[in-house]
C-alpha cells in the first residue's frame, strides 16, 4: 500500500469516527476566533452565509455536521447553552480546512481518483445495509457525491502537509500551525456569526 492509499485509509477512518460520541474534531476554539466571546449569542436570523474565506462562501449547511459532532461531546445540559460556542469552534476548523484546500489547489496539488474511490469503498463496507449507509451520510451531513468530495479534499489537504513537512522541520502539529498561520496572515477571512 503506497503512503497516499494509507493516508487515505485513515482520512477515511476519522471521517467514519466523528459519527462516532467521543470522537471528531477538537473542540478548542480556533485562533481564528481571536478574543471574541465565542459563546456570545447567535445573530437571528441564523445567515445562510456564515463566513467568507477568499471570497468563496462558507454555509450554515457546510459547518453543521462539524458543529453536531462537537455538541453530542457534550452533556446533555450543556447544549443548548453552548451551541453558539460549537457553532462557531466548527466555523473556525471549516475556516482553517479551506484555508490548507485553497492552498492545495493552488499549488496545483492532484489527488489519485483510485485511492478516493479505494477509501470510498472501505467507508461504504462498514455500512452495508442501504439503510445503515443512509443513517451514516445523513449523521455525517452529506450524501455519495458529497462524501467523495470531501474524501477528495481531505486527501489533498494531507498531500500539502506532508509537502510542507518534507521541506520543514518540526512535527505535524507544528507544520500545520506554522502553515494556517502564513496562510491566515494573507487571506481575506470574513466571519458573519
Amino acid at each position: 500500500m503506497t503512503k497516499t492509499s494509507r493516508f487515505v485509509a485513515l482520512v477515511a477512518l476519522a471521517l467514519a469516527a466523528c459519527s462516532r460520541p467521543g470522537a471528531g474534531p477538537s473542540s478548542s476554539p480556533s485562533p481564528l476566533l481571536g478574543a471574541e466571546d465565542p459563546g456570545r449569542p447567535l445573530p437571528s436570523p441564523v445567515p445562510e452565509i456564515v463566513a467568507r474565506v477568499n471570497g468563496q462562501p462558507v454555509r450554515l449547511q457546510q459547518i453543521l455536521p462539524m458543529a453536531k459532532v462537537l455538541l453530542d461531546r457534550l452533556e446533555a445540559t450543556e447544549r443548548n447553552s453552548r451551541a453558539p460556542e460549537m457553532l462557531r469552534t466548527a466555523l473556525g476548523q471549516y475556516v482553517d480546512r479551506e484555508l490548507l484546500l485553497q492552498e492545495a489547489l493552488a499549488r496545483g496539488i492532484q489527488v489519485d481518483a483510485r485511492a478516493v474511490d479505494w477509501a470510498y469503498d472501505q467507508m461504504r463496507r462498514e455500512h452495508l445495509a442501504e439503510q445503515a449507509w443512509n443513517r451514516f451520510l445523513a449523521r455525517q451531513g452529506m450524501d455519495p457525491r458529497s462524501l467523495r468530495t470531501e474524501l477528495r479534499a481531505r486527501q489533498m489537504v494531507a498531500t500539502l502537509l506532508e509537502q510542507e513537512a518534507a521541506g520543514g522541520q518540526g512535527g505535524p502539529e507544528e507544520v500545520k500551525a506554522a502553515l494556517l498561520a502564513r496562510l491566515r496572515a494573507r487571506a481575506r477571512i470574513e466571519l458573519l456569526l
